[in-house]
C-alpha cells in the first residue's frame, strides 16, 4: 500500500490557543513590506475628506492598502477583492479583518480618484528619499489600454445611416400597421402598435443624439462618451493613451497621466513638468520616441533649455529616399532663402504648408525639363519640377539628429527602452492591465495611478529588505568569533550591501 503524508492537523480540531493573523502571515511575505511601505505615505489629504458625523467610514489607508496589494496581484475586480479579504489570510491581515463590500471597494475607487493620484505623487517623494530616483535620466512613453467600451457599442457615419434607415422602416411599418389596425378595431385595445415597433421611436432618439456628438467626432462609443478608437495591439478599438515618465536609476515612475488623444503630440514638456512638481527637481535629460517629436514640442524643449533626446521623424516624403537627389544634398542659402540642387539649380520659396506634426515651407525649382538629371531628381506622376519641403524648426531638428548620432546620444538614448518599456511589460503583462474597468478618464486614471503606486511602493518596499540584509550581515560580521573578525570580514559585508542595494 502506497505511504502518504498525514496531515499536520485536523480541519475540525479545535485550537486551545488561537493563533493570531499576524503569527499566519510570513514575516518574509510581501504584503508586509507593502503595508510598511504605505504607513510612510501622507494620508492628510484623504482622510480630510470625510465628514465627523454620520456612520464611520471604512479607513480610508486600508481601502487603498486592499486596493493597491489587490492591483500588485493583477487582480482588479472588486468582486475578487471582496473574496480575497474574506478568505485569503494576507488581505484579512491587511485590513484587520475588517470586510468591505464589492460595492464598497468599487465606490471607493471610483470616488477617490484625486486622492489616489495625491498619493501616487507622495510614493515619488518616498522613493526620491530612499536614493531610488536619480532624475539625471528621464524617459517619457505612451502606451493605448482598451477601454471599457466594447465595439458594439462604436458608431461611425456609416453605421448611423445604416440603423436610421432601418429604424425609419421600423417607423413606417408601425404606421401603416396602425392605420389597418384602426380601420379594423377602431377604438378597441386591438388598434396598439406592438411593443416591438413602439421602442423604435426610442431608438431613434438615441440615434439623434448620437448624431449629434458625430458631428464632432468621426467615430463615438455610446457606452463611454470619453474614450477614443485607438491603434492597439488587438487592432482598432476604443480606448485610453497612458503616459508614463520613468525615472532610469531604478524604473520608479514619477509622474503618470491618462489622456483622450492617440497621439503622443504635445505631452513630453507636460510630462516634464509634472515631473518637476512630483520630484522638486527637473530632469537632466529626457528620453522620448519619434511620436513626441511635433513642432510645438520642440520649440518648447528649446525655450525651456532642456536637454532631451527625441528620435525626430524625416518629411513624409522624403524618409525613404537616400540617393544623391535627397531633400538632404540640397545646399541652403539662408540669406538668399533659396535651396541649391546638386545640378546648381536654384529653389525658390513658395509657401508655408501644414504636413504631418509641423509646419514646412516649399521651395521649387523652375526649368527641370532641361536638367539632364530631371528623370533621377523629379519623381511622381504631374510633376514638372522638383518641390522640396524644408520644416521651419529644421535648425532644432538637425541639432537634434546630430545630438542622437553621436557616441553619446547612441549610449543614453540606449536607456529608453530599457527604462520604460519594462514598466510598461509589467503593467499590461505581468499585472494583466490590458482594459480599464471603470469608464471615463477619471475612472481610468483611478486605476493607473492605483497600479503605479503599487510599483513604485514595491521597489520602495524592495529597497528596505536590501537595507534590512545589509544591517543583518553588518551584525553577522561583527558578531563573529574573535579569531576571524577582521576588518576584511567587515568590509565584505559592507561591499556585499552596496553591491545589493
Amino acid at each position: 500500500m502506497p505511504q502518504f503524508k498525514q496531515m499536520p492537523c485536523d480541519p475540525k480540531q479545535m485550537w486551545l490557543v488561537a493563533p493570531s493573523l499576524d503569527e499566519m502571515v510570513g514575516l518574509d511575505s510581501d504584503v508586509r513590506a507593502l503595508s510598511e511601505a504605505m504607513d510612510r505615505l501622507d494620508w492628510s489629504a484623504m482622510e480630510g475628506t470625510y465628514s465627523e458625523t454620520g456612520c464611520p467610514a471604512y479607513p480610508p489607508c486600508v481601502m487603498t492598502k486592499l486596493l493597491v496589494y489587490a492591483y500588485s496581484k493583477g487582480v482588479r475586480s472588486s468582486r475578487k477583492i471582496e473574496e480575497l479579504v474574506e478568505h485569503d489570510v494576507r488581505y484579512m491581515w491587511l485590513g484587520g479583518q475588517l470586510k468591505p463590500d464589492f460595492r464598497t471597494i468599487a465606490r471607493f475607487r471610483k470616488e477617490k480618484f484625486n486622492e489616489v493620484s495625491e498619493l501616487f505623487a507622495d510614493s515619488v517623494r518616498l522613493c526620491k528619499e530612499a536614493g531610488l530616483v536619480s532624475m539625471q535620466v528621464v524617459a517619457i512613453d505612451g502606451t493605448k489600454v482598451a477601454a471599457n467600451a466594447g465595439k458594439k457599442s462604436v458608431y461611425d457615419a456609416k453605421r448611423l445611416e445604416r440603423e436610421r434607415e432601418a429604424v425609419e422602416r421600423v417607423l413606417r411599418e408601425a404606421e401603416e400597421v396602425d392605420a389597418s389596425e384602426d380601420a379594423q378595431y377602431g377604438d378597441s385595445n386591438g388598434r396598439e402598435i406592438p411593443e416591438h415597433l413602439r421602442d423604435a421611436q426610442k431608438r431613434k432618439e438615441k440615434l439623434d443624439e448620437i448624431a449629434q456628438r458625430l458631428s464632432a467626432r468621426k467615430i463615438v462609443s455610446t457606452s463611454d462618451t470619453e474614450c477614443r478608437m485607438m491603434k492597439t495591439t488587438e487592432g482598432i478599438r476604443p480606448g485610453f493613451n497612458v503616459q508614463a515618465a520613468v525615472d532610469a536609476e531604478r524604473q520608479v515612475v514619477v509622474a503618470a497621466n491618462v489622456i483622450m488623444e492617440e497621439h503622443d503630440h504635445g505631452q513630453l514638456t507636460k510630462m516634464l513638468d509634472e515631473v518637476e512638481e512630483n520630484t522638486g527637481i527637473s530632469a537632466c535629460v529626457a528620453l522620448a520616441d519619434s511620436g513626441y517629436s511635433d513642432e510645438q514640442t520642440l520649440k518648447e524643449l528649446d525655450e525651456r533649455q532642456q536637454v532631451a533626446l527625441v528620435a525626430v521623424r524625416e518629411h513624409p516624403e522624403e524618409k525613404k529616399r537616400s540617393d544623391l537627389f535627397a531633400s538632404k544634398c540640397f545646399l541652403r542659402d539662408e540669406e538668399r532663402d533659396v535651396l541649391v540642387c546638386p545640378a546648381g539649380r536654384e529653389l525658390t520659396y513658395r509657401q508655408n504648408v501644414r504636413a504631418g506634426s509641423g509646419t514646412y515651407r516649399t521651395y521649387r525649382a523652375t526649368g527641370c525639363g532641361s536638367c539632364s538629371f530631371r528623370r533621377e531628381c523629379v519623381r511622381g506622376k504631374g510633376h514638372a519640377s522638383r518641390t522640396i519641403q524644408v520644416s521651419v524648426l529644421h535648425d532644432q531638428r538637425q541639432r537634434m539628429r546630430e545630438r542622437l548620432a553621436s557616441d553619446a546620444g547612441k549610449t543614453v538614448f540606449r536607456l529608453r527602452k530599457t527604462t520604460v518599456e519594462p514598466v510598461f511589460g509589467q503593467f499590461k503583462h505581468n499585472r494583466g492591465f490590458r482594459r480599464f474597468l471603470l469608464r471615463g478618464v477619471n475612472g481610468a486614471s483611478a486605476e493607473v495611478h492605483i497600479a503605479l503606486l503599487a510599483h513604485n511602493l514595491l521597489k520602495y518596499a524592495a529597497k528596505r529588505a536590501i537595507l534590512r540584509l545589509f544591517l543583518s550581515l553588518c551584525n553577522l560580521a561583527a558578531g563573529m568569533h574573535p579569531s576571524r573578525r577582521t576588518p576584511t570580514a567587515r568590509r565584505d559585508a559592507f561591499t556585499w550591501g552596496v553591491a545589493l542595494s
